[in-house]
């Protein structure tokens, strides 16, 4: 059996008091195909999702579903302050212990599978080859594209010293990667950009979704008096965050009150306050507070037409595509979707599920509202439907997991 490590300060579980994400879920089903010992090496603390684990020493060790590896961090409270940035160097100098572990818990690696953000373990991961592990393949995962997210969404400038500091570590990554993953479509097109040359072995694995095993019938209906069944409803479901702007759509529904149409908010974040003021004057907009897993099924069911949003218009970043988490819990609920986005290398167009529209501008969206709005439920659904199939074609971490299973079979040949 060959033994894998995945490591991300962020990963989390249900056998460390979090929820099933990524890695987990893709070490447990290449678990199934008894070819891979796996490892999740993640910190002590993740502010998203959020995870607490307080341990003593500088590591603990889990053996439970997924062996899992806890190294001790630090916990901080805003996602872009200095707390943050301390905390990668900590989960770094950490990572150090590893090779001096007892090899019955931390066996050495065939595969290690490093995945961003952070950046600064690719220096760990040098180290290790060079002195510890000289025969182990080295895959590098991007999962967000740094430091152009930090550049394009931050307004920091690429003459700022960090980023440049970060875009050392990111080409370092790329040129030493025996293969570089990405959940962003075309990022081969960034990474050949940043490198100069095309020579890298590069390939897309979509984010993923765990289909859920006896989902609960009873749940019950807390929505019940919430959302109005005789009126046209859009919603959303996800973080209110700048980078998923709300802005554009808050204005436009608020314009066809008279056409019977509602706008669904539900979720919390940074940007929810200054939301609700802005929508404080309109009746067709509606606020709801986060909730569990379950119960957002629960929403996205009742639901005619669901929305997500990505960037703005000037927002370069996204022109390699996205892959947001959310597009497939939107998949599973068979509901057509509409996406304000400046790329065309997404799943909502790969699926032919909905209608991707250019962001802040009104009239565009406008148009496919009245459209859906416009068909019978039967058609609606067909939206849905080529949606679902996708999901279950493409993006359910069964097949993900497999695609994982070839990089590592072509890696070992």
């Amino acid at each position: 059996m060959k033994n894998i490590w995945f490591i991300n300060q962020y990963i989390t579980s249900p056998d460390i008091d979090g929820e099933g994400y990524r890695h987990y879920y893709i070490a447990k089903h290449l678990k199934k195909t008894e070819k891979y010992n796996t490892l999740l090496i993640t910190s002590s603390f993740s502010h998203a999702p959020y995870r607490h684990n307080k341990i003593r020493g500088l590591y603990k060790f889990v053996n439970k579903d997924i062996n899992t590896l806890i190294l001790k961090g630090n916990t901080y409270k805003k996602s872009h302050g200095i707390g943050r940035i301390l905390s990668w160097i900590i989960f770094s100098l950490n990572l150090f212990v590893i090779p001096f572990i007892s090899k019955k818990k931390v066996p050495k690696p065939d595969i290690i599978v490093l995945s961003s953000l952070p950046l600064l373990p690719i220096l760990n991961i040098l180290i290790f080859k060079k002195l510890f592990y000289p025969n182990a393949k080295f895959v590098f995962e991007i999962r967000d594209l740094w430091p152009l997210s930090a550049m394009e969404l931050g307004n920091y400038s690429e003459k700022n010293v960090f980023m440049k500091f970060l875009g050392y570590l990111e080409k370092l990554s790329y040129s030493k990667a025996d293969t570089v993953i990405s959940v962003i479509p075309r990022a081969d097109m960034h990474i050949e950009k940043v490198l100069g040359h095309k020579n890298f072995t590069y390939k897309w694995i979509t984010n993923g979704f765990e289909l859920p095993g006896k989902e609960d019938s009873e749940i019950e209906d807390i929505y019940k008096d919430k959302i109005n069944k005789r009126t046209f409803n859009i919603g959303y479901a996800g973080t209110i965050v700048i980078a998923n702007p709300l802005d554009t759509i808050i204005s436009t529904v608020s314009k066809l009150k008279n056409d019977n149409i509602h706008f669904y908010i539900l979720g919390g974040g940074p940007e929810k306050e200054r939301l609700l003021e802005l929508s404080k004057e309109y009746d067709n907009i509606h606020f709801l507070e986060r909730v569990p897993k379950k119960y957002v099924k629960l929403f996205l069911s009742k639901m005619d037409v669901l929305f997500m949003g990505k960037g703005t218009k000037d927002t370069k970043i996204y022109n390699f595509g996205t892959s947001q988490l959310k597009t497939f819990d939107y998949f599973y609920a068979k509901k057509p979707i509409i996406q304000a986005l400046n790329s065309k290398e997404n799943p909502v167009t790969y699926s032919k599920s909905g209608y991707v529209v250019s962001p802040e501008e009104e009239e565009p969206l406008k148009e496919k509202i009245l459209y859906f709005k416009g068909l019978k439920n039967d058609q609606r659904q067909q939206y849905g439907q080529r949606g679902y199939e996708y999901l279950i074609d493409n993006c359910t971490y069964d097949k993900i997991s497999n695609l994982f299973d070839k990089v590592f079979d072509d890696l070992m040949k």
